[in-house]
C-alpha cells in the first residue's frame, strides 16, 4: 500500500510539472506552483525530490517509459515482422515527439540547456535500450550504444521538424504523409544495417 502511494505521490507533482511546461518556460515554474497544481504541500515535495532538476529527471524517465514503451508493446501484440516493426516504432517515436512539441520548447532557456539535455537523455536511454533489445532479439554482432545513438541525433532533430511541419495551418496531411515515407526507408536502412552486422559476424566466424 506504501509503495503504490509513494508511486501515485511522485506521479501527481510528475504530471504537474508537465501540464505547467505546456504553458510556461521551465525556469518560470516555481515549486509553489508545482506543489499547487498536484495539490500537495511543499514538505512533501521535498520529501520526494531534492529540487526542481530532480523532478524534471524522474518526471521525464517516467513520461517516457510510461507513454512509448505502452505504445511500443501495443505494437508487438499485432506485428511480427522486424521491419514493420521498426517502421511502426519510428512512427509512434515521431508522433510522441510531436505530441510533446511545445513541451520540449518550454524545456529551453537562453544560456542554458541543462533542461532539455535532461530530457533528452531519459528519451535517449529508452531508444538505446529498444535497439539494444532489437540487436539481440536478431542475434546481430554489432554495438548497439553506437547505432541507437546514431538513429537517436538524426531521429531526434527530424523529429522536432515535423513536430514543426504539423504546426504549419493546412499541412498535417502532408506532413504525416512524408513522415510515413522517412519512417519506412529508416526502417529498412536500421534493419539493413543489423543484418550486415549479422553477416559480419558470421563471415568472421568461420
Amino acid at each position: 500500500m506504501g509503495m503504490k502511494k509513494t508511486m501515485k505521490t511522485k506521479a501527481a507533482f510528475e504530471k504537474a510539472l508537465f501540464a505547467l511546461l505546456e504553458s510556461k518556460n521551465y525556469h518560470d515554474i516555481t515549486i509553489n506552483e508545482i506543489c499547487a497544481s498536484a495539490g500537495k504541500t511543499k514538505m512533501t515535495f521535498y520529501h520526494y525530490f531534492k529540487d526542481k532538476a530532480d523532478l524534471l529527471a524522474q518526471a521525464s524517465i517516467d513520461l517516457v517509459n510510461e507513454e512509448y514503451n505502452a505504445e511500443y508493446e501495443e505494437i508487438l501484440k499485432k506485428e511480427t515482422d522486424p521491419e514493420e516493426i521498426e517502421y511502426r516504432s519510428l512512427v509512434a517515436t515521431y508522433e510522441w515527439v510531436a505530441k510533446h512539441y511545445g513541451q520540449i520548447q518550454n524545456l529551453v532557456y537562453e544560456g542554458e540547456t541543462l533542461p532539455l539535455e535532461v530530457f533528452k537523455s531519459a528519451l535517449l536511454d529508452n531508444y538505446r535500450s529498444y535497439m539494444s533489445g532489437l540487436i539481440e532479439a536478431g542475434g546481430y554482432d554489432i554495438p548497439g550504444d553506437y547505432l541507437s545513438i546514431f538513429c537517436f541525433e538524426g531521429l531526434y532533430g527530424s523529429a522536432l521538424h515535423y513536430a514543426r511541419q504539423l504546426a504549419i495551418p493546412g499541412n498535417a496531411e502532408k506532413a504525416r504523409e512524408g513522415n510515413r515515407k522517412v519512417c519506412r526507408l529508416l526502417a529498412k536502412a536500421v534493419l539493413s544495417l543489423a543484418t550486415a552486422g549479422a553477416t559480419e559476424a558470421r563471415r568472421c566466424a568461420l
